[in-house]
């Protein structure tokens, strides 16, 4: 079998245009977890912050000089993760084969790179002034609700509800191990430095989990109660953190780790091994 260093080497390297887009995309990501868990943080200890969302930490964004100039290169970034995520899914660049777990792991990637996809295209929409709406909460009930609305529709819920709490137990088990991907290159930092980052990744993603176990939980709530209220996106996640014995510390924590999770993204657009498309 070969080892994980020659299982790395595998595979050529993307176009360098392909490479620059994807790397900014990591960055993109990382700086909406990052001020998104500040946000969080604040909120906790009392400083001013709000438990948002993503379209909430994007007109925070706004709000800010030369934000619209930002939100374009994060969308940019975000289109170019897009892209590359969709096109390494359908040609296979991680040579994740054709078995089952190799296939789910591609029609991952290319579910993740439609995905943001259509957060870049909410972005530019933002920034254009062309974006309306509500943020992640208000969008969540809605959707939940129509999709109720449908025969079965309860069920389907429930089961959005079980597959986002089980996202949110894998992140909890890649954190636990310590599977952190076998695409990042760490040895490439020195020791302390590999050291501090494999631990910020591994929190990054606990805190990740957590959001998404309290998303899944509320969607099965509001099928088994038929009632759309329930459900929740992540400021409401956050806010019902918030509402637990000890919340204030328990949101600031979660914080936290939402910004650790920027930052296990930041190592990702350092070190990570972009494969060709």
């Amino acid at each position: 079998m070969p080892s994980t260093s020659a299982m790395r080497q595998a595979g050529s390297s993307a176009a360098p245009w392909v490479e620059r887009l994807a790397r900014l995309g990591y960055i993109s990501k990382g700086t909406v977890y990052v001020i998104l868990g500040l946000l969080a943080a604040a909120a906790g200890a009392g400083m001013g912050g709000e438990t948002a969302d993503r379209r909430e930490t994007l007109d925070f964004i706004l709000r800010q000089p030369f934000g619209r100039v930002l939100l374009l290169v994060i969308a940019v970034g975000l289109l170019g993760y897009a892209f590359w995520r969709i096109s390494s899914g359908f040609a296979d660049s991680e040579r994740r084969g054709n078995g089952l777990k190799g296939m789910a792991m591609r029609i991952g990637s290319i579910v993740r790179g439609a995905l943001y996809a259509g957060f870049a295209i909410e972005v530019i929409r933002l920034a254009k002034g062309h974006a309306q709406g509500s943020g992640g909460d208000a969008s969540t009930r809605h959707w939940t609700q129509r999709v109720m609305s449908e025969p079965f529709g309860r069920w389907a819920v429930a089961l959005a509800g079980a597959i986002v709490i089980g996202y949110g137990v894998y992140q909890l088990y890649r954190a636990a191990a310590s599977k952190l991907g076998n695409q990042l290159r760490l040895e490439r930092a020195s020791g302390p430095a590999r050291r501090l980052m494999v631990a910020t990744s591994r929190f990054g993603m606990a805190a990740r989990g957590i959001v998404f176990g309290v998303i899944g939980g509320s969607l099965i709530r509001a099928a088994f109660r038929h009632d759309s209220r329930a459900a929740k996106g992540t400021s409401g996640a956050l806010r019902e953190i918030a509402s637990q014995p000890f919340g204030a510390w328990l949101l600031i924590i979660i914080g936290i780790g939402l910004a650790a999770y920027g930052v296990y993204s930041f190592v990702n657009a350092r070190y990570r091994v972009i494969k060709a498309v």
